[in-house]
């Protein structure tokens, strides 16, 4: 039986206070504080012929550009080819603005995108020299009350937290590979400081709990967030919606069974999709939106909808405030840069479970439509070596919404993406296995 090797690596890229911040459009002004440090989570698996990589960033993404700027250096440095390394960002809108394209740089930014690089490699060489032998483990636990569908709160979600975790031959827990899929967005635009707001928090205390290295990666985010669970915006809401994700983690780890590693432990694919530009609205089109949408969210307020209702229409504020922006100052590029009109996808395989990573937001029923298609035994990962923005289902953009008005993919090639993803599961040598039992959980 083949003995992998897996170590574990983590470095602090928290940036100089003053940086601007990512994620809310609605923001200005740099960061003025540090709620939690940010950081670079590396795992590295080795079965003595080839290695995977797998970073994890609180950042709100990476472009492609940085990424293969990183690939090339840990190839260079440890032998690890680009196609094994995987960048995914954990998308904290309480991080530095990074890869900001179009808009006015400011130009810490681009040295602290140059250090981080350094940061990320010393990770990896991190969990390199910590590398022991290891069994794999693959577990899932449902976490309640935490994401809920940021549309509509009734329609389903997936809350299951999976986990590929490691363990000495004595059973010795090493780290953990975790993900779930939901936006990290429990501090509001209001907060100016940095943070790694859900998922940079629950992967510190599930590493105090566990006493081992959390290493946490987005899912299928793109509609998924805890703006209809989170009781408040405040940094003790981001810690006790954390402690239910990070206990679910546990949870995960305590049921999880061994990996078949089969005849070839690792596998690794990459492969690219075309997608098309959504075309943007006319000028006064754009307008007239910002101002159908801004009689709908006064119409709310007056009707006295609830807060669910008041905040759905206020992100169509939002929505379409930004998509009149983007029309307004240059189109796609002032915000994603002029880029090839591609999808860069990537699949890593560790025995009978896959991680399939996609560069921008997967609406959670993408994440289901992959595991009917692969198994329930898949991590999706979004927000990975690249960033397209939305990809967002042709009939969720007919209802429209702040993900349609701002979405630049367009949602005809959703599908096209995750069937992209299909075939580099399979190309790196994905095996189908499902039980009985997750047959039936998930419909298959």
């Amino acid at each position: 039986m083949t003995m992998l090797r897996v170590g574990f690596g983590q470095r602090d890229i928290t940036p100089p206070l003053g940086l601007p911040l990512g994620g809310y459009g609605a923001r200005f002004g740099g960061a003025d504080a540090v709620l939690d440090r940010l950081h670079a989570r590396a795992i590295v698996i080795d079965d003595g012929g080839a290695a995977i990589a797998i970073v994890a960033l609180d950042l709100v993404h990476v472009f492609a550009d940085w990424t293969v700027r990183v690939r090339e250096r840990i190839t260079r440095a440890y032998g690890i080819a680009s196609e094994r390394v995987l960048m995914a960002a954990t998308h904290t809108h309480a991080g530095p603005a990074v890869f900001r394209s179009g808009i006015e740089r400011d130009e810490r930014l681009a040295t602290y995108e140059h250090a981080m690089i350094e940061q990320v490699v010393a990770s990896v060489a991190d969990a390199r020299q910590r590398a022991k032998p290891a069994v794999l483990r693959f577990g899932r636990a449902a976490v309640a009350e935490v994401a809920a569908n940021r549309r509509e709160a009734a329609m389903p979600v997936d809350h299951m937290v999976r986990v590929l975790s490691s363990h000495e031959p004595n059973g010795t827990l090493l780290g953990v590979l975790a993900n779930f899929g939901c936006h990290p967005t429990v501090l509001s635009a209001a907060n100016h400081a940095y943070s790694g707001d859900l998922l940079g928090v629950a992967a510190t205390q599930a590493a105090q709990t566990l006493a081992a290295p959390v290493v946490f990666t987005n899912g299928a985010a793109g509609d998924v967030s805890t703006r209809f669970t989170r009781r408040e915006q405040t940094a003790d809401e981001v810690q006790r919606l954390a402690r239910l994700l990070a206990d679910g983690v546990g949870a995960a780890v305590n049921d999880a069974v061994e990996v078949d590693l089969g005849d070839t432990s690792l596998g690794a694919a990459v492969g690219t999709v075309p997608v098309r530009w959504r075309a943007l609205p006319t000028r006064a089109a754009a307008q007239a939106e910002v101002e159908a949408a801004l009689a709908d969210l006064e119409a709310a307020h007056t009707r006295g909808d609830d807060a669910r209702a008041r905040r759905v229409a206020a992100a169509r504020v939002e929505g379409a405030q930004a998509a009149l922006w983007v029309g307004s100052y240059g189109g796609w590029a002032v915000l994603f840069g002029e880029r090839p009109p591609v999808a860069q996808l990537q699949a890593l395989r560790c025995g009978d479970v896959s991680l399939v990573a996609a560069p921008g937001e997967l609406f959670s029923s993408a994440g289901t439509q992959l595991r009917h298609a692969l198994g329930e035994r898949v991590l999706v990962i979004g927000y990975a070596n690249d960033y397209l923005g939305y990809f967002i289902p042709e009939a969720e953009a007919v209802a429209g919404g702040y993900e349609a008005l701002i979405a630049m993919v367009d949602p005809r090639d959703e599908s096209t993406i995750c069937n992209g993803l299909v075939d580099v599961a399979l190309a790196a040598g994905h095996l189908r296995v499902t039980s009985p039992q997750m047959e039936r959980e998930n419909g298959l």
